[in-house]
């Protein structure tokens, strides 16, 4: 802990007991404790991006100090726990005392279980994932975000998701449609591209499974990828949306 407070205070530039002073718990901390919960995992630079981009008058943020602010406070009170040796930049994952604070603030909300480590194997995509998401929520067009891993624990979600199906978020717009969310940031086999597609289009047909989605949306790394997907979904277009990645975050 004394080592995660200590790299948090050399960022902030400030120190930790001028910071927490005075400290209580807003529905900023507890969006900021939701989102690493959903997401697995955050960054400085996304809570910053996620929370702290737009201030209130409506200008544009290009600094860091108040996401820093905020994560030590969440730190120093064991709510937020620093994951070292994951990848060159901190990386955060919510504590059990965070995740039983979070629980019992929302108590209309059901909460995924919290995960506790980081999969380095897979950070570059939940990290893209992550960003991706962000950059949606600021198009102002997405109501509400399902996490893969709420998607891989509740039962409406995993009854016609198996894990093998499973995409990386579902999104729920403001005009009721359910859209799956799939990031593609390495190639996998053909065979695989044609059985997920083809279980989309189930779903989406079938209307025993109404309104589990009725669009898939694919953000691809390289056009290759894009391609070679789009290929199996020139029969139901309306139902298949494309971008690339660096159409999104540019």
């Amino acid at each position: 802990m004394n080592t995660a407070i200590n790299l948090i205070e050399t960022q902030a530039g400030t120190k930790g007991s001028q910071i927490v002073k005075g400290f209580r718990f807003t529905d900023r901390e507890l969006d900021i404790l939701e989102f690493t919960l959903e997401m697995k995992f955050s960054t400085l630079e996304d809570i910053h991006s996620k929370f702290f981009k737009v201030t209130k008058d409506g200008s544009i943020s290009n600094s860091l100090i108040w996401a820093r602010q905020r994560i030590l406070k969440l730190i120093i009170s064991e709510h937020l726990q620093l994951m070292p040796e994951v990848c060159a930049r901190p990386v955060y994952v919510i504590t059990k005392k965070g995740f039983l604070f979070l629980k019992n603030s929302r108590l209309s909300k059901t909460f995924c279980k919290p995960l506790y480590e980081v999969d380095a194997r897979f950070f570059d995509h939940d990290r893209r994932v992550a960003q991706v998401r962000i950059a949606l929520e600021k198009t102002g067009l997405i109501k509400r975000w399902i996490s893969e891993r709420q998607l891989s624990e509740f039962e409406e979600f995993k009854k016609y998701l198996s894990a093998e199906f499973r995409p990386d978020g579902i999104y729920e717009t403001f005009d009721g449609k359910k859209v799956a969310f799939e990031l593609e940031i390495a190639r996998k086999s053909k065979d695989r591209y044609q059985q997920k597609v083809k279980r989309y289009i189930s779903l989406i047909v079938d209307e025993s499974c109404e309104p589990m989605i009725s669009q898939v949306y694919y953000v691809c790394e390289k056009k290759g990828i894009q391609k070679l997907i789009q290929g199996y979904t020139e029969l139901f277009q309306p139902c298949f949306k494309f971008n690339l990645i660096s159409e999104i975050l540019n």
